[in-house]
């Protein structure tokens, strides 16, 4: 691989390190507002009905953007790491590449439904779109392609 290529892949990596810090502010100071401003779209009504599954829904939401995040850099630092040693395609990576394919359907299903967590009404509607499917197959295609990479680049090291 060359020298420039190895650049661009750390530059990339570190600046996708950076818009997960500034993801997560901005997550902070959303989910500040969402449960504090009171009324309105958008917004938690605390004197709405199911008010503690609203809450759950939220919260779930939350969380998994949270694992979702965490995974990201973890995988992120996977790959710095690795590549000290001239690899790019890890083991490490391989497993959480299926962590996320479990991972990215449930957030899937949470941002379909975190609308309900904001609604004014007591009826609660299970929503699930395209996104829940679509990102399920990409996750899943990329993990397998990777584990695929992964397998090459053991097996030209081991004849070389």
């Amino acid at each position: 691989m060359s020298q420039l290529s190895i650049k661009v892949l750390k530059g990339l990596c570190y600046a996708a390190l950076v818009v997960v810090v500034l993801g997560l502010v901005f997550l902070c100071y959303q989910s500040y507002y969402v449960l504090t401003t009171g009324s309105g779209p958008g917004v938690i009504n605390w004197d709405s009905p199911r008010i503690g599954l609203k809450l759950a829904i939220f919260i779930a939401q939350r969380v998994s953007i949270l694992v979702l995040m965490g995974l990201f850099v973890a995988f992120v630092v996977n790959i710095l790491k690795y590549l000290r040693d001239g690899q790019i395609f890890n083991r490490a990576n391989v497993r959480l590449m299926w962590a996320l394919s479990i991972v990215v359907p449930i957030y899937a299903f949470l941002c379909d439904n975190v609308g309900q967590a904001c609604s004014e009404t007591s009826e609660m509607n299970v929503a699930l779109s395209s996104d829940f499917f679509v990102y399920t197959l990409i996750v899943l295609i990329v993990a397998q392609l990777y584990k695929v990479a992964y397998d090459a680049a053991q097996e030209q090291q081991l004849t070389i």
